[in-house]
C-alpha cells in the first residue's frame, strides 16, 4: 500500500544568475512499512 507519492519535485534557491536547483524533477513513492532517509552532503565545520 502506497502511503506517500512525490512526482517531479523541484526546489530552487536564488534568482537568475545565482539560481541553484537543489532538487530537480525527483519522483518517488513509499510503501507502508518502508523506512527511508534522505540526506545531503556531510559538511565539515
Amino acid at each position: 500500500m502506497e502511503i506517500l507519492r512525490v512526482e517531479n519535485l523541484t526546489k530552487s534557491y536564488g534568482k537568475n544568475e545565482t539560481k541553484v536547483d537543489a532538487i530537480k524533477n525527483v519522483s518517488l513513492s513509499v510503501e507502508k512499512g518502508t523506512f527511508i532517509a534522505i540526506t545531503g552532503p556531510k559538511w565539515k565545520w
